[in-house]
């Protein structure tokens, strides 16, 4: 925009640190894939969801078309899953796959089980592949490059094991859930070196599992092992970006004590003023108008409207409070990004 004093990869930036920003940043944190955006630059899941030149397509349309400040791929959580040997099922252009088999069913599946390697399993290289296209248009206009990773807890319970022997595990040998879990941090870590080295700048940390307990658990199985790989991560050189869903009222104020986050992308289900309330000036916030009933159901004014309120009330980064589902209208995409240039000025970060 004409009035606009920083590039968005620089407005960015500066709210993960929680510095001065000429207006809010209105950056696809969460995934950006949808129906309008597919049939607007004539790529389609499940191609782009599994080829590099679709996945290319889809993103920079969400810029280009939508005029979200960034580029994000991939779209679906199970690229980890799946490259570790788990099987995916339901491929459908309005809809993300699921998980039809995991990679890990036995405890002897845990002693057996090693990181994917992100140059030749799974979807990974074309991710990859997807990214070091992407970084050429990218700098042209100054915009960040997102990839997701699966923190450590939420990588287990979502993607390489049935959460149901994810929680009888951890009742009856913790052991082999710590096993685990230390070779989760290995995963991410190893993926998101590669997809930094590919291009991205900013890594979704993705915590979505963390909303299914409760604090003293979270603190146990969770918090740590997202504390030593974000940290790493950082160490990178990346911004880090954590996810969680569902609602983490409960764990707010202890995942902001993550170690290596700059922000926490929060789930719509928490309100953004008691969220910043809890976490204070601990990290930036992302977040969080909702991707359902506002999003996908609502009118453009009634974004626009609560877009508004996530912006007065404390969030750092416009965005969703999860991913944009895929049957969200292009008018209400646009009417995301115009709230955040008609409101973005009275964002905390643009009043420092």
């Amino acid at each position: 925009m004409a009035d606009d004093e920083m590039t968005p990869k620089e407005r960015c930036h500066a709210a993960l640190r929680q510095e001065p920003v000429d207006r809010i940043p209105i950056t696809g944190i969460t995934q950006t894939g949808t129906v309008d955006l597919m049939e607007a630059c004539g790529a389609y899941w499940p191609e782009a969801n599994q080829k590099a030149e679709g996945m290319v397509k889809l993103a920079w349309a969400a810029y280009e078309v939508a005029g979200i400040e960034s580029v994000r791929v991939p779209f679906d959580v199970y690229i980890e899953g799946e490259a570790a040997g788990g099987e995916l099922y339901k491929w459908k252009r309005d809809n993300q796959p699921m998980m039809k088999k995991y990679a890990i069913e036995t405890p002897e599946d845990v002693d057996k089980y090693e990181p994917p390697d992100p140059k030749r399993d799974g979807r990974m290289p074309e991710v990859l592949k997807a990214i070091e296209m992407l970084v050429p248009k990218a700098e042209k206009v100054n915009i960040p490059i997102i990839s997701p990773v699966f923190a450590p807890f939420s990588l287990i319970s979502l993607s390489l094991v049935n959460m149901v022997n994810v929680m009888m595990w951890l009742k009856t040998d913790p052991d082999l859930y710590h096993k685990l879990a230390k070779k989760a941090v290995e995963t991410g870590v190893i993926y998101a070196e590669a997809l930094i080295d590919a291009g991205a700048d900013t890594i979704f940390y993705n915590g979505g599992a963390d909303g299914t307990v409760k604090l003293d658990d979270f603190l146990k199985i969770s918090q740590p092992y997202s504390s030593e790989g974000a940290k790493k991560i950082r160490e990178m050189g990346a911004y880090v970006v954590y996810h969680s869903c569902a609602n983490v009222k409960h764990l707010l104020k202890d995942m902001a004590d993550i170690e290596g986050i700059h922000c926490i992308s929060v789930s719509q289900e928490v309100d953004m003023k008691e969220s910043r309330e809890l976490v204070g000036d601990k990290v930036a916030l992302a977040g969080n108008v909702d991707p359902t009933y506002t999003l996908v159901k609502g009118t453009p004014e009634k974004v626009k409207e609560e877009a508004k309120y996530c912006i007065e009330s404390g969030t750092d980064v416009l965005c969703p409070g999860c991913g944009w589902g895929p049957t969200t209208p292009l008018e209400n995409m646009k009417a995301l990004v115009a709230a955040g240039h008609e409101f973005g000025k009275m964002a905390r970060l643009a009043r420092k």
